[in-house]
């Protein structure tokens, strides 16, 4: 009952905890909160001042706040990291002599001391060194623990000389003590609500970190990207919020922000998951979980091999001169040998080919050898089941040298050789291309099944949309820069310098520096990056800023950024 009279309104604390409720009610920022609510909570118990430790999820008595009104600008003239270094509780346990305040979390009891220094089974170096610095009188103190439902430790409240209408240090008395018990209640409740969010936010960003290099483990070569994308976009982020003129001066980011931007950074390609890792890491037109040159190169063996025999057999016959016989196979091996070397050429995918390129890889393609072995042997049912015609592969047979087969042709992909070699640029075929650019669908709806806070519903927004072009003509939802927001085109400028810099793509060989600014220079001209991030990553030189802690020396050449404008 004595609880429900502190509620009444002729009671003299009756407004310090109006105050109290009000400012819970209303400060958002925890440390601010926690602050204010001390200031209250030490005027009502009539102190001179206060010290409130925080025990933090790692199991550190940490000093986080403290005031003492009789010594002005208190919080400017001390450092409370000086007056209480952080300490482990399990390394309090074992000290012979506590302070007050690690006595009181330790055992979970309430201290109240009329006279601190003659206690001399307590540690007060502390206010020795406190005292001495400001000229000033520790006598009574009140430390009183914060533990939750679970008795667990949260904290420790300590309220420092107790003061009477004269001003003089008295001691706290026991009804001092059950007033400050009750006031401090919504502190425990705002601590363990505190520590309950950094606990979820931490299994959250522990889960999209496990993802993301689950994701990059699926390839040797981009095993980083994942990692290295949040790092630029923090880059160019910052620059951008820090932007003081221009199209981006207006440009600002919250808490919540930033923490989208950090989470959907990590998670833009996690749609990655469902893309066959042979797709991803295809450094070659003929690669599907292997390279299949050797294939066609053993091909060209047994066609050498056959033009051998076939000489050997003339001059049994004798029918031609040695010398003409000679210049034959010489001729043939010869054209072997170069239809190989130009076949072999065109599998690298450095350079893009021509049509002409095209017509040379389909006349290949025509020539034939002879197959004696059964194909339909050591196949799993599945292979089997894909060849309509099994009779046809039986039996020995002439094969073309470059083969489109009907088998070839999957759910996902054509596996065709002459197909695959037919690719202009690069070595992702059209059927490749198309299933490279799913992972972002599935990025998007893997996020869109997660139940971001309101706060974070951005995420989407921000990881699905860093393959969109500002022309409207990028992938999945061909959005353009107005229906773009500011940080999802960072992320797209973010994406591709990781993926230019990156000098481990079995698919291109590490590019320098120059060349990656060149190519980006010409993808914002053609309405693929947002000129205005663009010029902010040139001119802020966020390139040369990564390219120093990332990238190796021999990629870096030198650089006028007004080149690249």
């Amino acid at each position: 009952m004595e609880d429900f009279g502190l509620l009444k309104e002729n009671n003299p604390i009756f407004a310090d905890i109006l105050a109290l409720n009000n400012l819970i009610a209303t400060e958002k920022d925890t440390h601010t909160l926690i602050h204010k609510a001390m200031e209250i909570i030490c005027y009502s118990a009539q102190s001179d001042g206060y010290f409130f430790f925080e025990v933090s999820p790692d199991k550190y008595l940490n000093l986080t706040h403290g005031n003492i009104n009789s010594i002005p600008d208190f919080a400017k003239k001390q450092d409370l990291k000086n007056l209480y270094r952080s300490t482990a509780i399990s390394e309090i346990h074992k000290k012979e002599i506590k302070t007050p305040a690690e006595y009181c979390a330790i055992h979970k009891e309430i201290i109240n001391l009329d006279n601190l220094y003659a206690h001399q089974d307590l540690d007060t170096q502390n206010f020795y060194q406190l005292d001495t610095n400001h000229n000033y009188s520790t006598v009574s103190i009140l430390a009183i623990p914060l533990i939750n439902r679970k008795e667990d430790i949260m904290g420790v409240a300590m309220f420092i000389n107790a003061k009477d209408t004269h001003g003089k240090a008295i001691n706290f008395t026991s009804d001092t003590s059950s007033l400050l018990i009750s006031l401090l209640q919504p502190l425990i409740c705002i601590l363990e609500n505190r520590q309950l969010r950094a606990s979820y936010s931490n299994l959250l960003e522990s889960f999209i970190e496990t993802l993301a290099r689950a994701i990059d483990s699926k390839s040797p070569y981009t095993g980083s990207h994942c990692q290295k994308v949040p790092i630029i976009t923090k880059m160019i982020a910052t620059a951008a919020v820090e932007e003081t003129q221009g199209p981006l001066k207006n440009f600002e980011m919250d808490n919540n922000d930033w923490y989208a931007l950090h989470i959907a950074s990590w998670l833009h390609d996690c749609g990655k998951i469902s893309t066959p890792d042979y797709i991803i890491d295809k450094a070659s037109k003929l690669e599907t979980p292997y390279n299949r040159i050797h294939e066609i190169r053993n091909r060209f063996e047994i066609l050498r091999r056959d033009a051998h025999i076939s000489y050997l057999q003339k001059r049994l016959a004798d029918t031609d001169t040695q010398k003409n016989l000679q210049a034959q196979f010489i001729q043939e091996v010869k054209q072997l040998e170069d239809d190989f070397s130009f076949i072999a050429h065109c599998n690298i995918g450095d350079e893009e080919i021509t049509d002409n390129d095209i017509k040379k890889l389909e006349t290949i393609s025509q020539r034939k050898f002879t197959r004696y072995f059964n194909r339909m042997l050591g196949l799993s049912w599945a292979e089997r089941s894909a060849i309509k015609n099994p009779e046809i592969y039986r039996n020995p047979a002439q094969e073309s040298l470059l083969q489109d087969l009907p088998h070839h042709i999957n759910s996902i992909n054509n596996c065709g050789e002459l197909h695959n070699l037919k690719v202009k640029q690069g070595t992702i075929n059209a059927e490749e291309r198309k299933k490279i650019n799913e992972h972002i669908v599935v990025t998007i709806d893997m996020l869109k099944t997660l139940s971001f806070p309101k706060e974070l519903s951005n995420i989407v927004e921000y990881a699905g949309s860093h393959h969109e072009w500002v022309n409207g003509q990028g992938y999945p939802n061909k959005l353009t820069g107005q229906q773009m927001s500011i940080p999802a085109k960072i992320m797209a400028v973010a994406d591709v310098f990781e993926a230019l810099s990156a000098k481990d793509r079995p698919y291109k060989k590490p590019k320098k520096l120059s060349e990656i600014l060149q190519i980006m220079q010409n993808m914002k001209n053609i309405g693929h990056l947002d000129p205005d991030i663009y010029n902010l990553f040139i001119k802020r030189k966020i390139y040369a800023e990564y390219a120093e802690q990332y990238m190796d020396k021999e990629q870096i050449d030198q650089i006028n950024p007004e080149e690249y404008l």
